[in-house]
C-alpha cells in the first residue's frame, strides 16, 4: 500500500507541524501521533492502531515516517497511517473507459469521506478554536467536490452502457434505473461503496427528471404551452425532484426568457409617458395577461410566476415614481391580482408574492369584486395581516358573501329542476316494488326530455364545485389577523348556518372528499377539530369533513379489497389505522386521551381482525363482524355504567364510523371473492349472504334499511358518483359486476345526518328530526349514484337527482304554507300517470294523487297500513296482492277512505310512522260541542285497528291475509 494523501489540501488546512525532528508531512485526519515508548516496535505499533476496517502494517509506518522497517528509538515521534480499507470494485472482462473513470472517482470520494468523518471524530480541541472550522470547510468542500466528480462519472457511465445496448428504447428513468443496479453491482464487496453508488444513481435519476421537464417546458410553442407543460409534469417527478426544478438555474432561465416576457414586456420602456394611453393601462395589461397565463397551473409554478411578476411590476412602478409619475392599478388591475392570490395561496412562492402584492397602489375600493366572483380572499386577508385596519377584512367578508349569494341561486335552480321527480319519489315510491320504481322514473325522465339528465348533472357540478370554493374562502377568511377574529368568525358561521350554502357545501364534500387532502382542506380539519370555532354551524362541518376524510383516507384501500393479496390486506390495515387521526377522532366527540379515547384506538386495532381472510365464507365474516360490534357493545356498557355517554354505540358518530368501515371492507372481501370465482360475475344468489352480513354490522334498523331496500341511480348517470365512477380502464362496467367500493359504501356520507336526526329527536325538535332524516335519506341515494348494490339486493335503481332533490327541498327549510302550496302543485296528470306503474288502475291513480289539507299523499299511510299487516312491498307477490285490493274499492269508498286518510296524516304532520300498530278494530271516538251538549263523533283514525274498522264500515273488503 502506498502512502496515502488529499490531493489540494493547503498547508494552512492540515495539523499542526509534528515536533522538529519531523521530517515528513504532517499528520492527515486519518492518521495518529504515536509517541515510542521503551520496547515498541513498529510491529506492536501497528498491531495496537489496527482495525478490521483499517488494518495497519509495520511495513506502512515506516513508509509513512521514511525510516527503515527496524529498531526504533523511544521518544520519536511517528505517524500511523490508519486508513480505512474499502474492497475493489468487482472486476469486469471488459471494462469500458467510463467505468475506469468511475472506480477512480468512486476512490477518491470514499478516501475523501472517510477523511472528513476522521476529523471530525479525532478532532481534539473546542470547535470554537479558531482553527476548526477552516480545517473542516476544507475537508468537507473536498468530500463536496469529490461526490459532485463521481455523480458526473456514474451518469456518464450510465449513458454510455444505454448507447451501447442499442436497445432503441428513451433514456428515461427506467432506463437509468436499469443501467443504474448495473454499476452499483459493481460495488457490492463495499457497503459504503455500494451507497455511495445508490445515491449517485438516483442523483443522475433526479437531475434527469428535472432536465427532461424543463426541456419539454423549453419546446413548447409559447408561454402558455411552457406553463401547461410544467403544470403536467411537476405533481408527476419525485418530491427531490420537484424541490430542486422550482430552485434550479434552468427553471429561472425558462421564466426569465420564455415564459416572464409574455407578461411583463409591457413593463418595459417608459409607456406612462405615452399620452395615448392612461398611466395604469401597461399595469393592468401586465396583470390581466399573468392572472390569464397562469389559470389551471400549478400552484407553485403560478406563485413563482406572480413573484416573477410582482418584482416586474415594482420595478415598472419604482421607475415611474422616479419620473415624477403616481401610479394606481385601477378596478381590473386589483381584481386580477386578487384572482392570481386566490390560486396561489398555501405555497412558499405564492405566500411571498402575495405578501409582495400588498405593497402595491391597490384599488381597495373594489377588491371585495374578485372574491365575489369566487377568488379565495387571500389578498385581503394578507393586506390586513400587513397593514391592520378592518377594512381588508371587512372587503374579504363582502366578497364572500356576495359569492354565497351565487351559489344560492344554482341551488335554487338545481332543486326547481329535480322537484317534481323527487316528491313522486318521496310519495308515491313506497307503493311500488323497485322494478315498478325503476321503470316509472325512466318514463318520467324520458317525458321530461333528452336534456333532463343532463341539466341535472350540469347543475349539480356546479353547486358542488361552488361549494368546494365556499370552503377555499371559508378557510381564507380563517386566517384574519387576531383582531379581527371575532368579524370572521360571525361572518362564516353565518354563510355555514344558511341552508342553501350549507347544502353545496355538503355537495362539495360528497363529490369531492379529495378536498380534505388539499393544504385548504387539512387545515380547517384541525381549525374545526381544536379551536371549537363557528359555532354550532362548525359541528355539523365538521361531521362533513370527518366523512370525507373516512371516504377518501380510509375507504380508499375498500376499493378493490382482495383477502388473498398479502398487499392489498396490508394497505387496508394501514388505512384502517388513519382512523386513528386525533383531529377525525375531536370531530367525532372525543378527547384525544382518557379512558374513551384509549378504548377508541382498540377498538380501532381490534377492527383489523374483523377483515375477511382469504378463504372466509359468509359465516366467517358475519361472525368477526358480530364479534366487533359485541366489542363496542361491552365498551358501552361500562361507559354507561358509569354515566357516561355511549359513545360507541351505533347511533353515535364513533360507534357508527367503526360498524361503517367494518361493513365496507367486510362487503368488498366477500364480494370479490365472489366475482373471482365467477369470472368477474356476482349472482344474485348471493343476495341473502350479503344481506345477513350487512345486518351483522349491527348499525341499526334505519342504516340497513336504507342500504337494502332505498334503490341507488342507474349503471350510466354520473350524478352523485363515489370515488372514479362506474367505469373500469374506460370501459362502461356491466350492471352484474362488482369492482368498486362504493358499490357497497357510498351510503356512509348520510351516516351523520342520521345521527342528527336522533339527536334531534331527543330533543324534542321532531321537525327538524325529519328533516335531517329526509336529507339522510337524499344524501344515501346521491352517494350511491352510479351503484348497483340494490339490483342485487332485489331493490331498484332510482335516480341521483332524486337524492338531491330530497336534500335540497330538507335543506330549504319550507314553512307550513309554502309546503302545502309546493305539495298540490304535484296534484296533476304526471303524477297520476306516475303512480299507475304501480299497477294502480287509471281512476284510482287520479284518486289517490288528492292531497290532504296539509298536502300530504295517502299513499305513503296506505302502504303503511298493508306494511303493518304484514305486506312485504318490496316484494312482487305481497305488492300485487296489495294494489289488486285498492283497484277493487269503488270510487266512491276509495275516496271516502281517503278522506280518513289525510285527517289522521294532517294529525301526524306527516309522519306515517306514527300510526299505532294496535290491531283492535274499533272506530276512534270524538266529541264536538251543540246546542244540545256534546254529540259524539267518529275520531280520526290513530292505528291500524281504527283503520280496519273504517274499511269494515265502509263496506270495503278487508286486506288479504299475505
Amino acid at each position: 500500500m502506498g502512502i496515502p494523501s488529499i490531493d489540494g489540501v493547503p498547508y494552512h488546512l492540515q495539523y499542526p507541524q509534528a515536533p522538529a525532528q519531523a521530517v515528513v508531512p504532517p499528520p492527515q485526519p486519518q492518521e495518529e501521533y504515536h509517541q515510542v515508548e521503551a520496547g515498541d516496535t513498529l510491529e506492536s505499533i501497528a498491531q495496537q492502531y489496527s482495525t478490521p476496517e483499517a488494518p495497519v502494517t509495520a511495513q506502512q509506518i515506516a513508509e509513512r515516517n521514511q525510516i527503515d522497517n527496524g529498531p526504533i528509538d523511544p521518544g520519536k515521534d511517528l505517524i500511523v497511517p490508519t486508513i480505512k480499507q474499502h474492497a475493489a470494485p468487482k472486476a469486469d472482462p471488459n471494462p469500458s473507459p467510463e467505468q475506469a473513470k468511475s472506480d477512480e472517482a468512486m476512490k477518491k470520494y470514499l478516501n475523501a469521506e472517510d477523511n472528513l468523518a476522521a476529523f471530525d471524530s479525532g478532532y481534539t480541541r473546542q470547535h470554537n478554536d479558531p482553527d476548526y472550522q477552516p480545517i473542516r470547510s476544507g475537508y468537507a468542500g473536498l468530500s463536496t467536490t469529490a461526490r459532485e466528480e463521481l455523480q458526473k462519472s456514474i451518469a456518464a457511465e450510465i449513458k454510455a452502457d444505454f448507447d451501447a445496448s442499442a436497445n432503441g428504447g428513451a433514456f428515461d428513468a427506467k432506463a437509468i434505473q436499469q443501467y443504474g443496479a448495473e454499476v452499483v453491482k459493481r460495488y457490492d464487496n463495499d457497503p459504503a461503496g455500494k451507497a455511495a453508488a445508490e445515491a449517485a444513481v438516483k442523483e443522475v435519476g433526479i437531475q434527469h427528471e428535472v432536465d427532461a421537464t424543463l426541456k419539454a417546458a423549453g419546446a413548447a410553442p409559447d408561454a402558455k404551452g411552457a406553463v401547461e407543460t410544467l403544470s403536467r409534469e411537476l405533481p408527476k417527478l419525485s418530491p427531490e425532484a420537484q424541490t430542486r426544478l422550482l430552485s434550479s438555474d434552468g427553471f429561472d432561465t425558462l421564466v426569465e426568457q420564455k415564459i416572464g416576457p409574455a407578461f411583463t414586456d409591457s413593463l418595459k420602456g417608459e409607456p406612462w409617458k405615452d399620452s395615448r394611453s392612461g398611466p395604469a393601462s401597461k399595469p393592468m395589461e401586465s396583470v390581466q395577461k399573468l392572472e390569464k397565463l397562469i389559470e389551471g397551473a400549478e400552484p407553485r409554478i403560478a406563485g413563482a410566476l406572480a413573484e416573477h411578476g410582482v418584482d416586474a411590476l415594482k420595478d415598472f412602478l419604482g421607475r415611474a415614481e422616479k419620473d415624477g409619475y403616481s401610479i394606481r392599478l385601477g378596478i381590473d388591475g386589483t381584481r386580477s391580482l386578487v384572482h392570481i392570490a386566490g390560486q396561489i395561496g398555501g405555497t412558499s412562492e405564492g405566500d411571498i408574492a402575495i405578501q409582495g402584492m400588498t405593497d402595491l397602489p391597490l384599488d381597495g375600493s373594489q377588491i371585495h369584486l374578485g372574491v365575489s366572483e369566487g377568488a379565495r380572499p387571500n389578498l385581503s386577508i394578507a393586506m390586513a395581516q400587513a397593514h391592520g385596519g378592518p377594512q381588508s377584512v371587512d372587503a374579504a367578508i363582502m366578497g364572500v358573501q356576495m359569492y354565497a349569494g351565487s351559489v344560492n341561486g344554482n341551488v335554487d335552480k338545481l332543486a326547481k329542476h329535480t322537484d317534481e321527480l323527487s316528491w313522486l319519489i318521496n310519495n308515491h315510491g313506497g307503493s311500488m316494488t323497485p322494478d315498478q320504481l325503476n321503470q316509472a322514473i325512466k318514463d318520467y325522465t324520458s317525458g321530461a326530455g333528452s336534456n333532463w339528465a343532463k341539466t341535472a348533472e350540469e347543475l349539480q357540478n356546479k353547486v358542488a364545485d361552488q361549494g368546494k370554493t365556499l370552503l377555499d374562502q371559508i378557510d381564507s377568511l380563517s386566517n384574519a389577523p387576531a383582531d379581527q377574529q371575532d368579524k370572521t368568525k360571525k361572518a362564516i358561521e353565518g354563510i355555514l348556518g344558511d341552508t342553501k350554502s350549507a347544502y353545496a357545501i355538503s355537495l362539495a364534500l360528497k363529490q369531492h372528499p379529495d378536498y380534505i387532502d388539499s393544504l385548504a382542506g387539512k387545515r380547517l380539519m384541525q381549525n374545526l377539530a381544536y379551536t371549537g370555532k363557528f359555532g354550532e354551524q362548525g359541528i355539523k362541518l365538521g361531521k362533513e369533513i370527518a366523512n370525507a376524510y373516512i371516504r377518501n383516507d380510509v375507504l380508499s384501500a375498500a376499493h378493490n379489497y382482495d383477502p388473498r393479496n398479502p398487499a392489498s390486506i396490508q394497505q387496508a390495515e394501514q388505512s384502517i389505522d388513519k382512523l386513528k387521526n386525533p383531529a377525525l377522532i375531536k370531530l367525532l366527540g372525543l378527547d384525544v386521551e382518557g379512558g374513551k379515547y384509549q378504548s377508541y384506538v382498540k377498538l380501532v386495532d381490534e377492527l383489523k381482525k374483523s377483515l375477511p381472510a382469504a378463504g372466509d365464507g359468509t359465516e366467517q365474516i358475519i361472525a368477526k363482524l358480530k364479534t366487533h360490534a359485541e366489542a363496542m357493545n361491552n365498551v358501552d356498557r361500562r361507559f354507561t355504567a358509569e354515566s357516561s355517554r355511549p359513545v360507541f354505540e351505533k347511533n353515535q358518530p364513533a360507534g357508527q364510523l367503526l360498524r361503517m368501515v367494518g361493513l365496507g371492507f367486510a362487503t368488498m372481501g366477500f364480494m370479490n371473492s365472489a366475482s373471482k370465482a365467477n369470472d368477474g360475475q356476482f349472482s344474485l344468489t348471493n343476495k341473502n349472504d350479503l344481506k345477513a352480513i350487512v345486518d351483522a354490522a349491527n348499525l341499526g334498523q334505519k342504516g340497513t334499511e336504507l342500504a337494502v331496500g332505498l334503490g341507488m341511480v342507474t349503471e350510466d348517470s354520473t350524478l352523485g358518483r363515489f370515488g372514479a365512477g362506474n367505469k373500469l380502464n374506460g370501459v362502461s362496467i356491466d350492471p352484474g359486476r362488482w369492482t368498486r367500493a362504493d358499490r357497497v359504501f357510498g351510503y356512509l356520507s348520510a351516516g351523520f345526518d342520521y345521527w342528527n336526526a336522533v339527536e334531534a329527536h331527543q330533543k324534542g325538535d321532531d321537525v327538524r328530526a325529519g328533516m335531517y332524516l329526509t336529507a339522510g335519506v337524499g344524501g344515501t341515494m346521491a352517494a350511491l349514484s352510479g351503484t348497483t348494490f340494490a339490483s342485487a339486493l332485489g331493490a331498484g335503481s332510482w335516480l341521483g337527482p332524486v337524492g338531491i332533490g330530497l336534500v335540497v327541498v330538507a335543506t330549504a327549510g319550507l314553512t307550513m304554507k309554502d309546503r302545502i302550496e309546493h305539495s298540490n302543485a304535484h296534484m296533476n296528470e304526471a303524477s297520476a300517470k306516475f303512480l299507475e306503474h304501480a299497477k294502480f288502475s287509471p281512476q284510482v291513480s287520479q284518486a289517490l294523487v288528492d292531497q290532504s289539507g296539509e298536502g300530504w299523499s295517502p299513499v305513503t299511510l296506505l302502504a303503511r297500513y298493508a306494511e303493518a299487516k304484514g305486506y312485504k312491498l318490496d316484494e312482487p307477490g305481497p305488492r300485487d296482492q296489495f294494489v289488486a285490493w285498492v283497484n277493487a274499492m269503488p270510487t266512491d269508498k276509495l275516496e271516502r277512505l281517503r278522506t280518513e286518510l289525510h285527517q289522521a296524516l294532517d294529525k301526524f304532520d306527516g309522519d306515517v310512522s306514527k300510526l299505532g300498530s294496535d290491531t283492535t278494530v274499533v272506530r276512534p271516538e270524538a266529541y264536538i260541542a251543540t246546542r244540545g251538549g256534546a254529540a259524539k263523533v267518529d275520531g280520526i283514525v290513530g292505528t291500524v285497528g281504527h283503520i280496519d274498522a273504517v274499511v269494515r264500515d265502509f263496506g270495503i273488503p278487508q286486506l288479504p291475509t299475505p
